[in-house]
């Protein structure tokens, strides 16, 4: 069973993903927009028609995410290669607010792609470098949603997520499933951290982040902004313990427009503590937090 706690479950049998999938290819002439339209086609039925876990999800519960493609290089007609943003968001109880819980840019989107080709699902094995990518970015998005549900919920995903990763490594040369690149935005890193059993206190920050703050916020919003401010603290001492982490960025790029928006009408007390805490956990962005000192 599922832990959204406030959801009433039916024992009808759905896929767990409700994806939205673009495909631009902005600085390519003479590109075959069809065949862009049906990669977008075909990715987006791989997501929605496949399982990716044993759970019960009803349609209500199944998980919003979205998938900007951007190709920037076309080497060959069947041969695809550019960015891909993998962006996942889960409800807030008692609000129609949704956040964030990825928001991920994935620099190595390398791919053998022909419209005639049928896009196979296999979980044990590599069948190519598109359905890998799909089938670790679907196991990431799964365990970020649990864990922002439940403490360390997400770690069967992420270890499912690994065997892809490890199947990918081993059977393809690919970029993006070994060490290397760029460390922030690298999925292998990504992964990595999340499974390090150095980097355990992060799960916790992120639980409480969603479930003592945002999934409060309902009953007592200045009650909720204190939690918030609690778990930033904790995340700032994290980011100091483990400057090697990648997972403090994951956890702004997804989470830096919410807290703005969050402590723009906070009492100034609580406005200043949370701007001199961002200053510790994102420093490259703090006169953007500042700004908010100004505001009235």
């Amino acid at each position: 069973m599922r832990t959204r706690l406030w959801f009433s479950l039916a024992l009808v049998w759905a896929q767990e993903l409700l994806p939205v999938v673009n495909i631009q290819a902005p600085g390519i002439q003479g590109i075959d927009r069809t065949v862009l339209q049906q990669m977008q086609r075909d990715i987006q039925q791989y997501l929605s028609n496949n399982r990716f876990s044993e759970d019960v999800f009803t349609p209500n519960e199944r998980i919003k995410c979205f998938f900007n493609i951007v190709i920037t290089a076309l080497p060959s007609a069947t041969r695809f290669e550019g960015t891909m943003q993998v962006q996942a968001i889960r409800p807030v109880y008692g609000s129609t607010y949704e956040t964030l819980t990825l928001n991920f840019n994935d620099p190595d989107f390398k791919i053998n792609y022909s419209p005639t080709q049928t896009l196979q699902f296999s979980e044990n094995s590599y069948v190519d470098n598109l359905t890998a990518l799909l089938n670790f970015y679907a196991y990431l998005i799964l365990g970020m949603d649990y864990d922002s549900f439940g403490l360390e919920a997400g770690m069967p995903y992420f270890q499912k997520a690994q065997q892809v990763l490890n199947l990918a490594a081993a059977n393809s040369s690919e970029p993006g499933w070994q060490p290397g690149g760029n460390f922030l935005r690298s999925r292998y890193w990504l992964l990595e951290n999340l499974l390090n059993s150095s980097y355990k206190e992060f799960h916790a920050i992120f639980y409480r982040y969603h479930r003592d703050g945002l999934d409060k916020m309902h009953q007592d919003v200045q009650a909720a902004r204190e939690k918030i401010l609690t778990t930033l603290a904790s995340l700032a001492a994290f980011q100091q313990n483990q400057p090697n982490s990648v997972l403090t960025r994951v956890f702004i790029d997804a989470k830096s427009t919410e807290l703005m928006q969050m402590f723009q009408k906070a009492p100034a007390d609580q406005k200043q503590r949370f701007v001199l805490v961002m200053k510790q956990v994102d420093p490259t962005n703090y006169s953007v937090y500042e700004s908010l000192l100004q505001e009235k």
